[in-house]
């Protein structure tokens, strides 16, 4: 790409990640709800004067998206913005450049690719990343660098939310710090039940592919949630919040 600025943009079921490269340094980076169509082109056209891009001429976009309905929204937002900007689409302008073993390879969501490629290319093979997003996905890179597949769990906030919906007497909560795995109130033993319960499933999954991808291997976790569920867990070798992004830039360069 002949551009010295990317913008990497990140759609997600929840939240949309944008993050604005100069060169190999993220400069800046904001959120927004991804349901929010109507504050898209504010948010991002104050995250570019942030970046010192607004008007600069010399950009383009990369787009990861798994919620198609937000894609062309969020692309005649940024035509709005900066009309001679291109957008590339992962998965239909670019190629994610990793070997993906999926039995049906259409059926991964390129956030799953991209990471899985980030992790590769940055902390090396073999690789686990887990990715607590919406959904907690498991994506395993072989010794050799392909795209092996892994595993989708709720995710906590769909746990927590199913947790209240579906029982009488159960609270509504938000996700903060336990500090036994013997809660003394029904809100902390729901926050216990969902940090520890979490961390043994990152510890239990991650010992098994060990056995199966063999060692030096790398577990690298991303998403919302990764920061306050590693100190609930021994698996996890590096937090990286900004994998996705990383990934995104990775692929198109």
């Amino acid at each position: 790409m002949k551009h010295n600025n990317l913008i990497a943009i990140d759609i997600g079921n929840t939240n949309i990640t944008v993050g604005v490269f100069k060169g190999r340094r993220l400069a800046a980076k904001a959120k927004m709800p991804t349901a929010a169509f109507s504050r898209y082109e504010n948010t991002m056209r104050r995250l570019l004067r942030k970046a010192g891009c607004l008007s600069c001429g010399d950009c383009a976009a990369a787009i990861s998206c798994v919620v198609p309905a937000a894609l062309p929204k969020l692309k005649k937002a940024l035509r709005r913005i900066c009309a001679s900007c291109p957008a590339y689409v992962l998965g239909r302008d670019i190629r994610v450049p990793i070997r993906n073993n999926y039995a049906r390879p259409q059926e991964v969501g390129e956030d799953r690719l991209v990471n899985a490629f980030a992790a590769r290319e940055i902390y090396g093979a073999p690789a686990v990343v887990i990715d607590f997003g919406t959904a907690v996905t498991f994506d395993c890179v072989s010794r050799k660098g392909a795209y092996l597949g892994g595993l989708i769990m709720p995710g906590i906030e769909i746990s927590l939310e199913g947790l209240y919906e579906k029982t009488a007497l159960l609270p509504k909560i938000r996700l903060a710090k336990s500090s036994s795995a013997i809660g003394r109130t029904t809100r902390d033993s729901m926050r216990s039940g969902i940090l520890f319960g979490f961390g043994s499933a990152c510890d239990g999954l991650v010992a098994k592919y060990r056995k199966l991808l063999g060692a030096p291997l790398k577990v690298i976790a991303t998403g919302g949630s990764s920061s306050i569920v590693r100190q609930y867990t021994g698996s996890i070798d590096a937090v990286d919040e900004d994998l996705t992004l990383k990934g995104i830039r990775l692929a198109v360069k």
